[in-house]
């Protein structure tokens, strides 16, 4: 996801089978994602090292490691928070509500203009918001341009006609991954967030689709059949900046 939103507006910088580190763009944080932690272990760890530490020009830099498995504290990082890792093989979705246009009481809808993304966004900045930078964050956290991303798809849900929740998904072509599933707090208990992960299992029948789970949120997320298979870290070079949320973006 994360490369797919880089190009022409960012770099990768290392692109291994064992490690991804991108600059998505002047607004996102530069990031190294762990794909295979055993493979050329110790390259891995120098490519972070010498990539992730050494870009000092960058304010934000975090590694993510899915599998856990990775102990960078003795080169520098410390772990920022941890989430669990969860996956859904394909298969029958439980019954719910579906995708379809804003007016019934509760339904999801994909957003497919500036305006609908622009909602959507403006729900997931409230919901998780950016960490200061003193620039408006509208625009950039779903630029206008990953409509024309293929794989890209950002997700409106709505109360009574009302956009209520938003939640965003990229498809490399092997999975979907599905992120920042959020409801407004004057929403919730009404099923947003239900409808808007019905609707994206639905959208990918025959797709494995895996997410990072919150504790508050596994409940939800195992309903659908989704499952833990690791429990994921963020690690930030050791400082005292302001890294609120970091993870999910």
């Amino acid at each position: 996801m994360w490369e797919a939103l880089s190009k022409g507006y960012g770099a990768l910088l290392v692109g291994t089978e064992e490690v991804r580190i991108v600059a998505p763009s002047p607004y996102h944080a530069l990031r190294a994602i762990v794909l295979d932690p055993d493979a050329n272990r110790a390259k891995t760890v120098a490519a972070i090292v010498d990539t992730v530490l050494g870009e000092s020009g960058f304010t934000r830099r975090v590694v993510e490691d899915p599998s856990g498995r990775l102990d960078l504290a003795r080169e520098g990082l410390a772990p920022h928070f941890r989430m669990t890792v969860m996956v859904r093989p394909p298969g029958p979705c439980p019954p719910g509500p579906v995708a379809g246009r804003p007016g019934s009481a509760t339904c999801v809808a994909m957003a497919r203009t500036v305006e609908d993304l622009a909602t959507a966004e403006r729900i997931l900045i409230s919901i998780f918001p950016p960490a200061p930078t003193g620039a408006d964050p509208r625009g950039r956290i779903q630029p206008a341009r990953v409509l024309g991303i293929d794989g890209w798809r950002v997700w409106l849900g709505y109360r009574d006609g009302v956009p209520a929740g938003a939640a965003y998904t990229y498809h490399d072509g092997a999975s979907v991954g599905m992120y920042q599933v959020g409801t407004l707090p004057e929403h919730r208990g009404h099923g947003i967030a239900r409808a808007l992960v019905s609707a994206i299992v639905r959208a990918y029948p025959g797709e494995t689709v895996s997410l990072t789970a919150t504790d508050q949120g596994r409940p939800l997320y195992e309903a659908f059949g989704f499952h833990p298979v690791s429990a994921a870290v963020w690690w930030r070079p050791n400082h005292t900046g302001d890294d609120r949320g970091e993870g999910l973006r």
